[in-house]
């Protein structure tokens, strides 16, 4: 996929992730949120030249080297979508009890990543 293609699925899931209800779709939002990163975080690797468009990580444990070493326009977004992963890790992959503001985190680091691409949430 290329870069706007990547866009294009992101905005598109947003919409979807949009019409959740947080106190009832709690878990779906988080996991949601992970999939939207995915589109953005590899919106953001072929913009900056990290990888070629071919080439895809769904999610930043994938990634073939640190966050912390990607170039400087890279890192914030991949410093969210980490934490997004973190957050999904914690609450949909763990039977651990879900913490209220959760979703309101994850969303917040959504918008962050969706704001390093230019992409309105």
């Amino acid at each position: 996929m290329n870069i706007n293609q990547h866009l294009e699925k992101a905005r598109a899931s947003l919409a979807s992730l949009n019409k959740l209800d947080a106190s009832q779709d709690a878990l779906a939002i988080i996991d949601g949120t992970l999939i939207v990163g995915y589109h953005l975080g590899n919106a953001l690797l072929h913009t900056h030249g990290v990888c070629e468009p071919c080439v895809h990580f769904n999610t930043p444990s994938k990634l073939e080297r640190p966050v912390h070493t990607l170039p400087a326009p890279v890192r914030p977004g991949f410093e969210a979508f980490d934490a997004l992963e973190t957050l999904r890790t914690r609450y949909v992959r763990n039977p651990g009890e879900l913490d209220a503001n959760a979703v309101r985190d994850a969303r917040r680091l959504l918008d962050t990543m969706a704001r390093e691409c230019g992409v309105t949430v």
